[in-house]
């Protein structure tokens, strides 16, 4: 038996559009014929929608020139919320997702102690295993997980970093120029390819979860076998890995407030 096509309603889908206009505008009051042309909604219609949200609390009514603020009721929901979930819940279930598209291991790497640590991996279910384990230190200079998250740190930390990780010699100003120069591409791009870097024949693509500061609280990587890897495309899997990455860095600073 076919399952029947969902009948939305059409009321509470704009109550919804309503509450989600603030947001979307970026204010703290609206009005009814603000509301009104923002949705091409008839004005009666908006007006007996907005008083239903005022009986049940999520919005309120007290300024001077009669507009509406959004009500005490969204706090209590968005309460609720932070304490049923956790950033680090939400990765893991987008690195599951990740793992399965793409077979392939997915990664996340925090700073800590201004050391890059593995703390989560979900493994691919390929014969050729990638050696990473949770608790593994990474290096911040070389391959992409380290280096994306060096690439989003404040600039005193990398400075500090890259002084304390190449010596004052020719070659050790010319290696440390160079790590620079790739953080800046890094920064500009979004995302951090390395072929080989840090072992041979792996590739590994990372980009950043950004905290509410623009800094990178996490690194998320894609990484197997370099072969496997570009059948599959960097190019895609880089383009997945940002809209995740996006998604997650909002999630993040809702959440953390």
């Amino acid at each position: 038996m076919q399952e029947k096509e969902p009948q939305y309603i059409n009321s509470i889908m704009r109550a919804t559009a309503m509450l989600e206009l603030y947001e979307k505008l970026n204010v703290q009051y609206l009005g009814i014929a603000e509301i009104s042309r923002e949705l091409k909604l008839q004005k009666t219609t908006t007006f007996n929608i907005v008083k239903t949200l005022m009986h049940q609390g999520w919005l309120v009514q007290d300024n001077p020139n009669g507009k509406y603020r959004l009500g005490t009721r969204i706090l209590r929901v968005a309460t609720m919320i932070t304490r049923s979930i956790t950033t680090e819940g939400l990765i893991v279930a987008e690195m599951h997702r990740l793992r399965d598209k793409y077979n392939e291991d997915a990664v996340l790497t925090a700073m800590t102690d201004g050391v890059p640590i593995c703390v989560e991996k979900v493994q691919s279910a390929n014969f050729l295993q990638i050696q990473s384990k949770v608790g593994r230190t990474g290096n911040l200079v070389k391959g992409s997980t380290g280096k994306t998250l060096l690439a989003w740190q404040p600039e005193a930390f990398i400075r500090e970093t890259l002084e304390h990780t190449f010596p004052e010699t020719d070659e050790g100003k010319r290696e440390r120029a160079e790590v620079e120069s790739q953080l800046k591409v890094i920064r500009s791009q979004g995302f951090c390819i390395s072929i080989s870097e840090q072992d041979e024949g792996v590739a590994s693509v990372s980009v950043p979860i950004l905290d509410g500061n623009g800094h990178a609280a996490y690194s998320l990587a894609i990484i197997g076998e370099e072969k496997r890897m570009k059948q599959k495309g960097l190019e895609v899997i880089q383009k997945e890995l940002m809209e995740t990455a996006k998604r997650l860095s909002e999630e993040h600073q809702y959440i953390r407030g």
